[in-house]
């Protein structure tokens, strides 16, 4: 047997995505390669056509589907397995509404991208499909409409926040505090930490940054939470919450907001475990989701657990598409798509702490790339590999997910091994510079 049957067999093929690199590209599915759409299949739009929406399209595809995929750029990752493309900003609703009347779509969905859940949900009621509702998305995916929704109800797990829509009105308040590193800025609409970053002196800055970032729609200044970071996937079946797994999350030196490493080591304690989830189910029926998939991240202080953040999407970096269903069988994507479109099934998952894996974001020092070395055994010790380096790019210290070149899955049923591997596949990804920078990169 093969590494890539053994690979196979259980479920998982491992993808490797090395843009305009050396290695290879991402393995297509079997059952999809080349298919042509035929006229009696129901018609999947997929809003967002990023690396890690793959899985996505591939289970669409695997189930029957013809898959259209939308997407800011000309050529994003996803444009080879769909059936049909066109290249539409994700974010812009009135031209993606148009594109689906157009192709007279019959279903409408994303994953792992905060951007696109309100533009699904949009099209979704325009054209009567099945959604989770337009305002339900704002609630998901804006942080101050999510805060207000909260205001009154779970007030003790919501960290003291202000919202601003104007930048003169923000300056003035941070004249006004006695500590600007009791806080951090965040845009109500980012995603991957872009324009969040604890304040200090140079607030101005910051500010206009977030401003910039958040397109004129507004920040809010919030109390920082110092304590652990976790984060809970969870599916949500006929408004009945489900949470499937519990991660750690460690940070760059570099941005203390940004994860680096997410853990799934069966190493957190099980009354703290079953206080997140409790606090998570609250959150989730509170907002009001009726079905899907979501992404939640907190902070433990003193006891007390403080929501950060909840998406109604599935956790970015392959983990809703691969950790997920390795840990526990239970396949997010596939419930997703069958909620979409009316299939019966059941939530039936596996206890996540019986095996274990390291989703890790690298962290490479600054400079610019002459030449990237992949060792040839790193393909049979991962699950997801994904580097985007080229010679002549610039490697930046990491403030948010724009930075980050790339990341890796390992995983299996020995922690020890898990953790071996994890430092095994580091050793195997090379950066050859055709100079250093002076900025500092710390490591991890």
């Amino acid at each position: 047997m093969t590494e890539e049957d053994q690979f196979t067999s259980k479920g998982f093929v491992p993808q490797f995505y090395i843009k305009d690199g050396q290695i290879r590209s991402v393995e297509k599915d079997r059952h999809t390669e080349a298919q042509a759409c035929l006229e009696h299949k129901k018609l999947i739009h997929i809003v967002g056509g990023g690396f890690n929406q793959i899985p996505l399209v591939q289970k669409a595809k695997q189930m029957g589907y013809c898959v259209l995929v939308t997407d800011m750029n000309v050529n994003p990752p996803c444009k080879e397995y769909a059936d049909y493309y066109e290249q539409i900003d994700t974010t812009n609703k009135q031209a993606t509404l148009s594109c689906a009347e157009k192709y007279k779509i019959d279903y409408i969905t994303t994953d792992q991208t905060d951007v696109a859940v309100p533009t699904v949900a949009f099209i979704a009621e325009k054209l009567n499909l099945v959604g989770i509702g337009y305002n339900t998305a704002l609630k998901f995916t804006n942080k101050y409409v999510m805060r207000s929704a909260l205001k009154g109800k779970l007030d003790e797990h919501i960290p003291e926040s202000h919202y601003f829509d104007n930048e003169r009105e923000a300056e003035n308040f941070c004249k006004g505090l006695s500590e600007l590193s009791e806080y951090v800025v965040k845009p109500i609409n980012s995603q991957g930490s872009k324009g969040v970053t604890i304040l200090d002196h140079r607030y101005k800055q910051m500010l206009a940054t977030a401003f910039r970032e958040s397109i004129g729609r507004g920040i809010i200044i919030e109390k920082y939470i110092s304590g652990f970071e976790f984060s809970v996937e969870s599916f949500v079946k006929d408004e009945k919450v489900y949470n499937i797994t519990l991660t750690k999350k460690y940070h760059y030196n570099t941005n203390p907001c940004l994860d680096e490493r997410n853990t799934f080591l069966g190493d957190i304690d099980l009354l703290l475990e079953k206080k997140i989830f409790d606090v998570n189910t609250k959150v989730i029926k509170t907002l009001g989701l009726p079905f899907g998939n979501t992404h939640a991240e907190y902070k433990v202080k003193d006891g007390n657990i403080y929501l950060m953040e909840i998406a109604a999407r599935g956790a970015g970096g392959s983990i809703s598409s691969h950790i997920i269903p390795f840990l526990t069988g239970f396949d997010p994507l596939k419930a997703l798509l069958k909620t979409l479109t009316g299939q019966p099934f059941e939530v039936k998952i596996q206890d996540y702490k019986k095996k274990y894996a390291v989703l890790k974001f690298f962290n490479f020092p600054p400079g610019k790339v002459k030449k990237t070395y992949i060792d040839k055994n790193l393909a049979s010790n991962v699950l997801v590999f994904n580097l985007d380096l080229k010679e002549g790019d610039n490697i930046n210290p990491v403030k948010d997910s724009r930075d980050r070149p790339g990341y890796f899955i390992v995983c299996g049923n020995d922690r020890d091994d898990v953790l071996r591997k994890e430092k095994m596949i580091e050793s195997f990804v090379q950066v050859e510079y055709f100079e250093r920078s002076l900025a500092v990169s710390q490591h991890s």
